[in-house]
């Protein structure tokens, strides 16, 4: 399933599975069946459509499996209808343990009274995102007043990839074939991810870019990406690979000489792409409205959303700078996400 959250879902899912004492399943769309055999996780992909008509057979299952914790992933934009948000009140009758993750801001933008439920339903939550209180209208700041709060930092869902010198050369020698620059694009292809900003801000007489994402024939943007490629100046200097395995982008990405995220909004350490770029040691230059400059630690250029010329320079100073391996070990993983979830569990359960 192509999701950002299901990623998260699917990554923290096995971390907790491989703890002592500790049993995991997650219940999902039919799509969302177990990748392994050997998965440590018990996957329940059952449901066809998230309306009331499937409230039955996941109550059946909840019934059987008897958990300590029902555990909800949610991002701010998405799930819209009236099953998701009301099965946290609902599946609180089966005296578990309710928690809910928020993975975007609910903002005055992107909020509605149709997540109210989510809002008022017992149950506490964690977040991905930092003060994320205060980018909340006062109402919602209000509803959740009595709510236990926790901030867990989120992690790479693609694997860090150790490359050797040849292996590097093999996979730059895929896309380029001179002393041309790699500079690779990595995520979701929608608008506000800026990735059509990456051909202004790349110089296709010096780079040649990458872009891994799912591309659709049907989708207009993307087919606004797909002719700019192929038109000049970018002819024959950029190139499209379309979804590919997780493994496969992290080698990608570690054989790159800076990875763009151009985000219009902003971005942060919560993006999965960012961090997937960043645990390489790759060179990344993305944007916030938080923070601006060079972070020496992370590797990482902070430009503000849509200033072309600021990520332009930043490319041209920082490009091929690699990150050290001591900085790297730096940053979250799976495995301490795993045990502050346990923690934040444990502190319900008690």
């Amino acid at each position: 399933m192509k999701c950002g959250v299901g990623d998260y879902t699917a990554q923290l899912a096995e971390a907790l599975g491989k703890l002592s004492n500790t049993a995991v399943a997650v219940l999902t769309r039919k799509e969302g069946g177990p990748c392994k055999p050997e998965n440590t996780v018990e996957v329940f992909p059952v449901i066809r459509r998230w309306d009331l008509s499937e409230f039955f057979q996941i109550a059946s299952i909840v019934k059987r499996w008897r958990p300590d914790i029902i555990h909800f992933q949610f991002p701010a934009q998405g799930y819209r209808g009236v099953l998701p948000v009301l099965l946290p009140g609902l599946l609180s009758l089966f005296r578990a343990q309710i928690v809910q993750t928020w993975h975007e801001y609910f903002t005055k933008e992107n909020i509605d009274c149709g997540v109210l439920p989510l809002l008022i339903s017992p149950g506490n939550i964690i977040v991905v995102r930092p003060e994320y209180k205060s980018h909340m209208p006062p109402l919602y700041q209000w509803l959740i007043r009595c709510k236990q709060f926790r901030f867990i930092p989120n992690a790479s869902s693609i694997p860090r990839m150790r490359l050797t010198d040849e292996e590097r050369t093999t996979i730059r020698g895929q896309f380029i074939r001179s002393d041309k620059s790699l500079i690779v694009y990595f995520g979701f292809l929608y608008p506000h991810k800026g990735a059509d900003l990456l051909f202004e801000i790349a110089d296709p007489v010096k780079h040649h870019v990458v872009v891994i994402g799912d591309m659709r024939d049907t989708d207009p943007y993307h087919t606004s990406l797909k002719n700019r490629m192929q038109h000049y100046p970018w002819t024959g200097n950029a190139t499209a690979t379309g979804f590919l395995p997780a493994a496969n982008v992290g080698k990608i990405l570690a054989a790159a000489d800076a990875v763009v995220l151009p985000f219009r909004g902003g971005g942060g350490m919560w993006n999965t792409s960012l961090h997937g770029a960043a645990i390489q040691g790759t060179f990344v230059v993305t944007t916030s409205r938080e923070q601006h400059g060079y972070d020496a630690v992370k590797n990482i250029y902070y430009a503000r959303p849509e200033d072309i010329e600021d990520m332009r320079q930043a490319l041209d100073l920082y490009l091929g700078r690699r990150n050290t391996e001591t900085n790297i070990s730096k940053f979250a993983t799976w495995d301490s996400i795993a045990s502050e979830h346990i923690s934040f569990y444990q502190s319900l359960l008690t």
